[in-house]
């Protein structure tokens, strides 16, 4: 299966301001190469500041990288005009924040069409809507007139309307219940199903578990591991992985994993690897460089392999 869209050695910093006169880097990424298979889901896993939105953003071109390449088709991203916005879309985490609350149903799904100047814009809003099944009748609704599970299915209409190669994501069910939850999921699978692939970024492994076919999981701005979903979630190589997947709820005791992780202050250093002030087979040389290992089709970013 080939990529639809590559990220190449992607760094992300920002200047921060430290007093008077100093500036310190913060790297939201550091040299982070992944790629997105036509088709697939990539699940993009970690915790809060481990860098999933900035790569989101990135890939949706709302940042700039400080360097590395985005590549969708072959073709750098930031080179591409209107035409990306057609071929790429967005799902973001709220749809109280991300729907406009003065526009109709029918005028936020028609909004993309209008941007890209396409005909029979009507017809083209009702088929989106009955895609993530919402009856006509919704078009005239507001976003206040609906539940959290509606406006997020209003999000994905609009997000297909154009019928996008890929869709970019960003948590689009931590502010759902559960039970929407898995409505909402069982949509994204149908979407699939359709040759749309998917960027999907969660803090939630079990989210994950349900709807990715690879998992790329990052930590402090860097790739820790990649692969696919069955291998990463079952048999992890990455001392983080096995971190994250400690901390994901158990249904009996006996299924709970050792715990042995530092408790540190969270920061990203500038070189090695930045979950080694936490990890418990920690080596000299991981506070100073990270080797990459390719073991069996996964990626590996750590010096024990």
């Amino acid at each position: 299966m080939d990529a639809i869209l590559q990220v190449r050695n992607l760094t992300k910093v920002y200047r921060l301001k430290r007093g008077l006169l100093k500036r310190e880097n913060l790297y939201a990424l550091k040299d982070v190469s992944l790629e997105v298979r036509r088709g697939e889901v990539l699940g993009v896993v970690g915790e809060s500041g481990s860098g999933k939105t900035t790569l989101g953003k990135i890939v949706l071109r709302l940042e700039r990288p400080t360097s590395g390449e985005v590549l969708f088709e072959g073709k750098d991203v930031f080179e591409l005009g209107k035409e990306y916005t057609r071929m790429v879309s967005v799902i973001f985490q709220d749809p109280r924040n991300s729907l406009n609350p003065r526009m109709k149903v029918r005028e936020i799904v028609e909004e993309p069409l209008l941007v890209h100047g396409e005909k029979e814009r009507r017809k083209k809003v009702e088929t989106a809507l009955e895609r993530v099944m919402l009856d006509p009748s919704f078009m005239e609704r507001k976003p206040d007139d609906l539940s959290g599970g509606q406006r997020q299915r209003v999000a994905i209409a609009r997000a297909i309307v154009l019928k996008p190669k890929l869709i970019v994501a960003d948590e689009p069910t931590a502010s759902l219940d559960v039970s929407v939850q898995s409505e909402i999921l069982k949509l994204f699978k149908s979407l699939k199903e359709e040759g749309i692939a998917f960027i999907f970024i969660s803090h939630d492994i079990r989210v994950i578990e349900r709807i990715a076919d690879r998992v790329a999981v990052l930590y402090g701005g860097r790739v820790m591991e990649v692969g696919e979903k069955e291998e990463v979630l079952k048999k992890p190589l990455h001392p983080y992985t096995k971190f994250l997947l400690s901390n994901v709820p158990v249904r009996h005791p006996k299924e709970r994993r050792p715990f042995d992780f530092q408790e540190v202050e969270y920061k990203i250093p500038e070189k090695g690897c930045p979950f080694a002030p936490r990890c418990p087979e920690y080596l000299e040389e991981c506070s100073l460089s990270v080797r990459r290992s390719e073991l069996n089709g996964r990626v590996v970013y750590c010096n024990l392999y």
